[in-house]
């Protein structure tokens, strides 16, 4: 549901080709391009067009390779302003493959720019990519700070047209990395925004909040409170998601009072699309259907309103909800079908899906089980590409639904599974009640099923010994006895069978009991960790923020050991490589580390420990980590953290080192009384081993010592 948010943002996408700017020292080179460009914007296009061709002849005959380039760069300018985009590239590759051969980067970057914009025009993905990575990665490597940020955020929106989340999300950690430290709050609000919309669609609530959170305190900064309307309304988008009305109607009401009577129509028609919304959440669905009806006139009125297509299939996808909820399912498909008929130009395919999972879910319903499964399967590959976990547990509880109707339990046993693995990355307290209301369902069929199978097999077997009872009463004595003998050693077989059985089926019980406290232990301390999370962000004091923030990681910590044992079969012992890598990883996430401003080199021995001395061990890394990244490296300094464990026959050792600028000259870690060091020399102690810190010959360096023992298992 929020790709369509992206299309607000990324609709205007990148501007025309080259910004007047970057073509202004070609003024200084030649007067001929003065006067080229006051007939450009005179609107005298050939005009221009023939006196460039003639300097161009010129330059060509006395070898100025560089004003050459100037006139054909200049001459792609025109042509892409009279839409003549072929003859555009025909004078912009001319113009690159000379600034090649002559080794001038910054013109030859400039010029990928504006064929990545062309390509971009001509909707060739591919080649927009490839120019503006070119372009991209001199930029980010050679240009100032404002160009780094821009840089990152068109490459944002230039992936977020081709649906690519892990490039989307990479450029979006770049973007805000290379911002902070400097007064560029209109591009923080930008990347802010995009931040938050990424991690909403990915279904991270909780990130989502806290970007848009980050956007309304950068517009309060600058003095623009005129954009917090759209952050509002994407935070109404969020609690939607969430399935909770209540503080969706909150910020949607913010919306309206932050709405300037001057606004744009298309504002006013947003905030129609979310009170139509809202109203449905809170199961309003008469006034649901009014909102949103005047929602899609509102749109349908615009100016231009073939600009805003998405937007009135999406009012008609959502009156079809409505329909749907309230059972006028003929009235829904209606709804759906004006949808998909609608000219999309951005996010076609993806607006499709979102309809078609609707689509399928009615025709689940109506008991039209073959041609739900086809529009379900047409969307399988789609719904994992945009990684919307959302549309892909929709998809999976359809086709459990429909394996059900077709009486394929154990097929509906495996798509339910598959939303089990799903849910399990979303909030844990949000999907609970959902998930364990679908697997009752799940389970209901089976117990019917087998019920059905028992009362089938009983009936046989009473006729079988019916006729048993027939045939013995006419044998002789001899006979009888050998069958009694027969139906003892039977008797006793099946006794011994049901038995081992039950036996396996007790282990398998109870393992599944262990896995599952596991399981609610970890979704518990996630709990713990959002709480932490959400309060912080109304603590003022830097020293308590610290703290809590502090807390909310080694609470994470702990509940990584607890995933990683729900996720194996082991569940006593906890393999530290698996661990080590993650628990590092969710750190340099938290603290928003470049893992290519800050490397991470790990040589992690094949260990498994029991859970007790790994919350020691994870807890004690935590630490070691965390002072690294956010002490060695000061001003976005470059380098390495090294993570090492080792055992022989007698210790472990665990190592944590950097190249960064060392503890200071007075650090006395013996009389820290500081949280962090008081957990590690309180968990040293327990593991009975020693630690020593030191400075190394460059950086710092953290040595754990402690004698093996039982709870280690060869892996």
């Amino acid at each position: 549901m929020t790709k369509y948010l992206f299309f607000l943002i990324c609709y205007f996408g990148l501007p025309g080709l080259f910004a007047q700017s970057r073509l202004d020292p070609l003024l200084n080179l030649d007067p001929i391009f003065s006067v080229a460009f006051d007939s450009l914007k005179a609107g005298r296009h050939h005009a221009a067009i023939s006196l460039l061709n003639q300097a161009k002849k010129q330059f060509k005959e006395q070898s100025q390779l560089i004003k050459y380039t100037g006139t054909l760069i200049v001459l792609g300018k025109a042509y892409s302003e009279l839409q003549q985009l072929d003859s555009t590239l025909i004078f912009l590759n001319e113009a690159l493959r000379i600034t090649q051969n002559i080794g001038h980067e910054k013109i030859a970057a400039n010029i990928e720019e504006g064929l990545a914009r062309v390509y971009l025009q001509k909707k060739n993905y591919p080649l927009a990519k490839k120019h503006y990575y070119n372009f991209a990665n001199w930029c980010l490597r050679e240009g100032k700070p404002k160009a780094k940020v821009q840089t990152c955020l068109q490459l944002v929106q230039m992936f977020t047209r081709m649906v690519e989340p892990d490039s989307i999300i990479k450029y979006l950690r770049k973007g805000l990395s290379f911002a902070r430290g400097h007064d560029f709050p209109v591009l923080q609000y930008k990347l802010n925004q995009m931040a938050g919309l990424s991690h909403n669609n990915q279904n991270r609530a909780d990130s989502a909040l806290y970007y848009f959170h980050q956007s309304l305190a950068l517009l309060e900064k600058s003095g623009r409170s005129k954009g917090s309307v759209n952050v509002f309304l994407n935070i109404t988008h969020v609690f939607l998601e969430n399935h909770n009305p209540k503080r969706a109607r909150k910020y949607l009401e913010m919306a309206r009072k932050n709405t300037p009577s001057t606004s744009p129509s298309f504002t006013s028609a947003m905030i129609k699309h979310y009170d139509g919304r809202v109203l449905a959440a809170e199961k309003k669905y008469p006034e649901a259907i009014i909102a949103m009806n005047k929602a899609h006139a509102a749109f349908k009125k615009l100016p231009d309103a073939n600009k805003h297509p998405l937007m009135q299939a999406r009012c008609l996808k959502a009156l079809a909800e409505v329909y749907h909820e309230m059972g006028e399912d003929a009235k829904a498909l209606e709804q759906l079908r004006l949808s998909k008929a609608m000219d999309v130009k951005v996010f076609k395919r993806y607006n499709e899906m979102q309809t078609e999972l609707l689509e399928a879910a009615i025709l689940s319903d109506q008991d039209a089980v073959d041609a739900s499964d086809d529009l379900l399967m047409e969307n399988l590959i789609w719904t994992q590409k945009s990684e919307n976990f959302s549309a892909q547990i929709k998809l999976y509880e359809t086709l459990a639904a429909n394996a059900r109707k077709k009486k394929n339990t154990e097929q509906a046993l495996v798509y339910m599974e598959k939303v089990r693995v799903l849910e399990d990355q979303l909030d844990p307290v949000l999907q609970a009640n959902k998930l364990n209301e679908l697997e009752s369902k799940t389970q209901d069929q089976s117990i019917k099923s087998l019920q059905v199978a028992n009362t089938q097999n009983a009936q046989q077997l009473k006729s079988t010994q019916t006729k048993a009872v027939i045939l013995i009463s006419l044998l002789l004595l001899f006979a009888t006895i050998a069958v009694w003998f027969y139906r003892r050693k039977r008797a006793q077989a099946a006794q011994l069978a049901l038995e081992k059985q039950q036996v396996e089926a007790s282990l398998q019980e109870k393992e599944l009991l262990l896995k599952e406290i596991h399981h609610r232990v970890k979704n518990n301390m996630q709990v713990i960790s959002s709480l932490l999370n959400l309060q912080s962000r109304g603590v003022q004091d830097p020293v308590a923020l610290k703290v809590m923030r502090d807390g909310r990681d080694r609470v994470r910590s702990m509940a990584l050991i607890h995933q990683t044992l729900y996720q194996n079969n082991d569940f006593s012992n906890v393999a530290t490589a698996d661990y080590f890598h993650k628990l590092a990883e969710n750190l340099f996430h938290t603290y928003n580390i470049d893992q290519q401003r800050v490397q991470l080199v790990s040589s992690i021995q094949p260990l498994k420990f029991n859970v007790d001395i790994m919350i020691a061990l994870g807890l004690i890394l935590n630490e070691l980590i965390s002072n690294t990244l956010k002490y060695a490296f000061p001003n976005e300094q470059v380098g390495e953290v090294r993570i090492s464990l080792s055992a022989d026959a007698d210790q472990v050792e665990l190592k944590v080192e950097d190249n960064g600028i060392g503890f200071p000259s007075n650090f006395a870690p013996d009389t820290s009384r500081t949280i962090g060091f008081s957990l590690i020399h309180a968990f040293t102690q327990k593991l009975g081993g020693s630690l020593q810190l030191n400075n190394a010959e460059q950086g710092a360096r953290a040595s754990l010592v402690f004698p093996i023992n039982n709870a280690i298992l060869a892996a």
